[in-house]
């Protein structure tokens, strides 16, 4: 055996090791979600699609469905058009204190969501919060503004949490599509012939950044989808079940009511999902865009 094969073999054992524990972990948790264990105690004994059944049948199962579908169009959309806008800005009209800027856009990303949780809950809080003592100077009446309380707009609320912390990590993908070599040179040619502002965004880089975007787009859905972190803290699933996601639902059923194979079904559901979501999407646009 060549020494090249020798060290690749030797290198790369360890990464299979991990993704075999990981392949193994999906499948025994798919096992589980067919099998009987309730409370502590493992139960491995066959029960057919018993805990999906449950789970169909469940009111959480179809808000937590809900709104982690509303996750993905809310939170992705906005938070990718902000993202290429302020690269924009960034990249082509603030040359001092560039980096600066970049630093503050950045910062809430590297917050643990416990924190940004936290701090957006004391935001909302109704009688002390930020947002309504500043309405209240400024003379309008916000007695009936529960942000956070309020089941009709508390998933906003969340998203929007979601949205401040995830912008920076948007600009630096797109601030990198925007320093490609070609693309420096194509939006330089531009500038020259006049084009400046909408048109110049809309149609020079936005065509030559696609690539940025599946990736933003993919990454974003990713986050949609096990959304965990802010709907813990903020909310713990209210008000009533108004803020559920999938992923906390999982948590309080094998947590919180020890219904493990229930759980292990919620986990398969999510699982399914991401792929339903992602691997479509991430084909068609890699078709469409960049195998031209």
């Amino acid at each position: 055996m060549k020494a090249s094969y020798r060290y690749a073999i030797i290198f790369l054992t360890p990464l299979f090791f991990i993704l075999g524990i990981l392949y193994f972990m999906t499948f025994w948790t798919i096992y589980i979600s067919f099998t009987n264990w309730v409370g502590m105690r493992p139960n491995y004994q066959l029960a057919g699609l018993k805990w999906y059944s449950y789970m169909l049948s469940s009111d959480k199962f179809w808000v937590s469905l809900k709104n982690n579908l509303l996750w993905l169009v809310v939170f992705i959309v906005p938070t990718a058009i902000l993202g290429l806008l302020i690269a924009y800005v960034l990249e082509l009209y603030i040359v001092r204190g560039e980096s600066i800027y970049r630093t503050i856009f950045l910062y809430p990303t590297a917050l643990s969501f416990v924190v940004t949780g936290t701090l957006w809950a004391w935001i909302y809080d109704p009688a002390n919060g930020v947002i309504n003592s500043i309405l209240s100077r400024l003379g309008i009446d916000t007695s009936h503004l529960g942000w956070i309380c309020d089941p009709n707009i508390a998933t906003y609320c969340l998203i929007a949490a979601a949205i401040w912390q995830y912008t920076g990590f948007a600009i630096v993908l797109f601030q990198s599509a925007l320093r490609g070599g070609y693309l420096k040179s194509i939006i330089e040619a531009a500038l020259v012939d006049g084009a400046h502002g909408w048109r110049l965004l809309w149609y020079v880089i936005v065509p030559n950044i696609r690539s940025a975007f599946v990736i933003v787009a993919a990454l974003l859905a990713i986050f949609s989808l096990k959304v965990f972190d802010l709907v813990y803290v903020m909310t713990q699933g209210g008000p009533g079940i108004s803020t559920y996601v999938l992923a906390f639902y999982m948590y309080m059923a094998t947590f919180w009511k020890e219904m493990v194979s229930l759980g292990a079904a919620i986990s398969v559901v999510i699982f399914a999902l991401s792929m339903i979501i992602i691997i479509p999407y991430s084909y068609y646009a890699l078709k469409r865009w960049l195998m031209k």
